[in-house]
């Protein structure tokens, strides 16, 4: 490759990519970290880490060792009636087990095997007992229903005692989203500061990403005053007030627009505007009504089982309505109609205590399924008795009080017709109930599997029944689709599927610190291997390592054996050591900048682009470098036709006149048999004619078409790949893009203009 002898202006694109260049190695900054004071760096980090991390790393067997004496000493265990927790809890520590040899878990996973095993020899599925009196059974719903709302009075008065404490915080953000839409007219540049700082205060991560890319946008020449202007005053206002907004809603409960816009000083337009993009977002959902205002609330990540739960119960509950006698319909309806109200309340709440829930609701789901399946085998008429031999089969009622309403009403539009005047055909009719009946039953003999046994694969249910497994998993998705079933984790691979449950404090403690042993055990592994050769491109991993015992801490602090917090010295001492370890790395990682990896001019010079990425990716979060990369001609395939040329958007490439005549002499039979015919002749003519091989180059005085050698300009060459898309040279033409670029002249051309 020829080099131009006079500089050349360069694409804008090949510009954009030679800034990359000098990001990558840190030639924008004055000096470039040596490699000296990257070492220096990271041996004072593991001196100062050194007496933090032992005392992190044996923090998991001190908790456990009390934790298991404790559950040992207070029986916890046999608080558990849930098999799927069980299951789910063993399987944590055996993947966890997996990972670190740890005699606790061992033995905790012993103690848990024990339990399961006992619970499964006892347990005998009975069926429901139908012999009820259904006026008693409205008295006690009405009783349990007076106790939940009784709790849910305390969830709400805890939720607008958080929300004052919050009151003061919001304030604070207030006064800095005004100050910063104040500036953004006359000093955009302190505006985006402000927006910045208040999105770290809100934590809203669409924010912070949009406000870093303007600022990389305008420091890298990409956006100019103007744009930068805009982006400011419409752009990140917006996210600002997204970011407040998620505040309000996490921090002080549901609210409606109107009150989101008094409580933040804004017009309830403004609001409307950010909530419809949250909502399209995912971030935001309406979860009820206040009169005629929609409510809305966070999007959860899971919804607690007991609001699951409740709305199986009001599903219940309203279908059995419909099969009671008139002297008990109306107390049936008035406690559906606090049931529904429940329900929103407690998807308005969002997220609270279920285990001061769990007593209540578990008794009211027992009495609702059992009321529930004893009034469909109180049926006498024919179809009826198909309900009976879904009961039998372990039909739950509650999700299928439309199959009672298809039996019903499909003889009807067998014998007349619908609103459109439409007769439905016997045998269609017949055929689709059939199919019908089919699914319910084998749906109603999952759900009873699911709930007697606890938490079950596609593979476990194919196993203890005879529906092929292509058909149960239909099943769950459906059932699943329908918030009948939940996901409860994974056995060996597969899904475990659940129906919603109120979990004990037990249960969520074993649940809780079983699926934190199996987090730790592997954060115990990752910090141990970074620990043992810490290079500047762990210190992320190494920060990421040290927040999963961060957050595992705190999850451990919220649990309760007996109301009593386990081993909370340790906790509370380990919460200040985990801290200060963090701040060392994220302390490191501000020293040792991802834009300024630790090369210097003499190292780049040698090293080709993705050799640079795959060593320093992991600092810089670059993307693959595009747009570099080397043509290659083969002459053999070349028919000399200018399409490369002529089509070149940038004027990179050229077909210069002179022959490489020696090169005539190495083109294959094979290669000239793919040629056009007098293209093909002509080769073989001068190698016959020759009788020596010519060493020399032929330059050519006059135009010569068809005859040439490809030149390409790296500089104007931004490898976009139109020459070797446009030559029609046989095999796929005679050009081809090598996304891979030695960087001597890149660097040669950077130090000669900088």
């Amino acid at each position: 490759m020829s080099q131009s002898t006079s500089e050349k202006a360069i694409a804008p694109k090949r510009q954009r990519m030679l800034d990359m260049i000098l990001a990558l190695g840190g030639l924008k900054e004055e000096a470039t970290i040596p490699l000296s004071k990257v070492k220096e760096e990271l041996d004072n980090l593991k001196t100062e880490l050194a007496p933090l991390t032992d005392a992190i790393l044996a923090f998991p067997d001190s908790y456990y060792e009390k934790f298991l004496n404790t559950i040992e000493k207070r029986n916890t265990v046999s608080e558990i009636h849930d098999r799927g927790i069980l299951k789910q809890a063993i399987s944590n520590l055996d993947t966890g087990l997996s990972k670190v040899d740890s005699k606790l878990l061992k033995e905790l996973k012993q103690l848990l095997t024990v339990a399961l095993t006992r619970m499964t020899e006892a347990e005998e599925i009975h069926g429901p007992s139908i012999q009820i009196d259904m006026a008693t059974n409205l008295s006690t719903l009405a009783d349990l229903i007076a106790e939940i709302e009784s709790i849910t009075d305390g969830f709400e008065k805890n939720a607008e005692s958080e929300a004052k404490s919050a009151q003061a915080e919001l304030v604070s953000l207030i006064e800095n989203l005004n100050e910063a839409k104040s500036m953004a007219e006359t000093d955009p540049d302190i505006a985006l500061d402000k927006l910045q700082t208040l999105g770290s205060q809100t934590r809203y991560g669409p924010g912070l990403r949009s406000t870093a890319q303007i600022k990389r946008g305008k420091r890298e020449g990409r956006i100019d005053e103007s744009r930068f202007h805009i982006l400011v005053l419409e752009n990140m206002l917006n996210e600002a007030n997204r970011g407040v907004i998620m505040f309000v809603l996490g921090k002080m409960g549901s609210k409606t627009v109107t009150q989101i816009g008094e409580l933040m000083q804004t017009s309830p337009q403004t609001i409307q505007h950010a909530i419809v993009t949250m909502i399209q977002r995912g971030e935001v959902e309406m979860v009820g009504l206040d009169g005629d205002a929609p409510v809305f609330s966070k999007v959860l990540t899971e919804i607690p089982n007991s609001t699951l739960v409740m709305k199986r119960i009001v599903q219940q509950v309203r279908g059995m309505v419909k099969s009671l006698d008139h002297d008990l319909i109306d107390s049936a309806n008035t406690s559906l109609e606090k049931l529904q109200t429940l329900l929103e309340r407690l998807q308005i709440l969002g997220t609270y205590e279920e285990s001061e829930l769990s007593e209540s609701m578990n008794k009211l789901r027992e009495l609702v399924d059992n009321t529930t399946q004893a009034v469909l085998t109180t049926q006498t008429t024919d179809d009826a008795k198909n309900l009976r031999l879904l009961v039998s089969a372990g039909l739950e009622a509650f999700a299928r009080f439309r199959l009672k309403i298809a039996l019903e009403k499909g003889p009807n539009l067998v014998s007349g017709t619908n609103v459109y005047g439409e007769q439905l055909d016997p045998e269609v009719y017949q055929t689709m109930m059939d199919s019908y009946l089919e699914n319910e039953l084998e749906r109603g003999t999952i759900l009873i599997l699911i709930r007697e046994l606890g938490a079950l694969t596609a593979h476990d249910l194919a196993e203890r029944t005879t529906i092929p497994q292509d058909r149960i998993l239909r099943h769950l998705l459906r059932m699943k689709r329908d918030e009948l079933l939940t996901i409860a984790g994974e056995s060996h691979g597969y899904v475990l599927y659940d129906v919603p449950r109120t979990p004990s404090e037990a249960e969520i403690t074993i649940q809780t610190t079983c699926s934190l042993a199996l987090q730790l055990s592997e954060a115990t592994i990752e910090l141990q291997r970074i620990l043992s050769e810490l290079n500047a491109s762990d210190i992320g991993k190494l920060a990421n390592s040290l927040e999963v015992f961060s957050k595992a801490r705190d999850k451990l602090a919220s649990v309760r054996v007996s109301g009593a917090v386990i081993d909370e010295a340790t906790l509370n001492e380990v919460e200040d050591k985990i801290r200060s370890a963090l701040l060392l790395a994220y302390r490191t990682r501000a020293k040792i900048p991802s834009t300024r990896p630790k090369v210097s001019i003499d190292d780049l010079a040698d090293v080709d682009v993705p050799s640079v990425l795959d060593e320093y990716r992991n600092q810089m979060g670059y993307a693959p470098l595009l747009g570099f990369g080397t043509i290659e001609w083969e002459q053999s395939r070349c028919i000399g036709c200018k399409s490369c040329e002529i089509a070149c958007p940038e004027d990179a490439i050229e077909l210069e006149p002179r022959i490489e005549i020696s090169k005539f002499f190495e083109i294959s039979d094979e290669a000239l048999s793919q040629l056009p015919s007098n293209r093909s002749l002509f080769y073989k003519t001068v190698q016959n004619l020759a009788k020596i091989k010519p060493s020399k180059e032929i330059l050519l005085t006059n135009d010569a078409p068809g005859f040439g050698s490809i030149e390409v300009d790296l500089w104007l060459c931004v490898a976009c790949r139109t020459c070797v898309r446009r030559c029609p040279g046989p095999e796929g033409g005679a050009l081809e893009l090598e996304l891979k670029w030695n960087l001597p002249e890149v660097v040669r051309h950077i130090t000669s203009t900088s």
